[in-house]
């Protein structure tokens, strides 16, 4: 295994990314998850829970928890499965933000990852757009 990194640009400020990666209401959004189930603790040693219902409308409970935050630039997680992933904010020119999920996974998995990373990145581009 090794460290995967998949880099993406946001058209809107660090803080505003922020707050849509670490809000229950906005985490819902993204995940997507039912509403009023997402419990975040967002600190270093912390943990996240939230309900996503599948497509033949099973409620399926979600856990991780979170092994660093540094706010607003850094985020350590895990999400379904136990995997780790760090999530880094960086500005960038004009408002935007730079987005580095990385990951440590085996080559043959590179490019589910990044269609992975691509999908949430949508949905936090649809929530980040309603809250403009």
């Amino acid at each position: 295994m090794s460290e995967f990194t998949v880099t993406r640009t946001l058209k809107t400020p660090r803080e505003r990314v922020w707050q849509v990666l670490t809000q229950p209401s906005h985490f819902e959004g993204w995940l997507p998850a039912k509403p009023g189930t997402a419990v975040l603790d967002v600190r270093t040693g912390g943990s996240w829970q939230a309900t996503v219902i599948s497509s033949d409308g099973e409620e399926i409970a979600l856990t991780g928890r979170y092994d660093e935050v540094s706010e607003p630039d850094r985020l350590v997680m895990t999400v379904p499965g136990d995997a780790v992933t760090a999530i880094m904010l960086a500005p960038a020119p004009n408002d935007t933000t730079q987005i580095a999920y990385a990951f440590d996974v085996d080559e043959s998995m590179h490019t589910m990852v990044t269609e992975s990373v691509d999908d949430v990145l949508g949905r936090v581009s649809t929530v980040l757009a309603g809250i403009a």
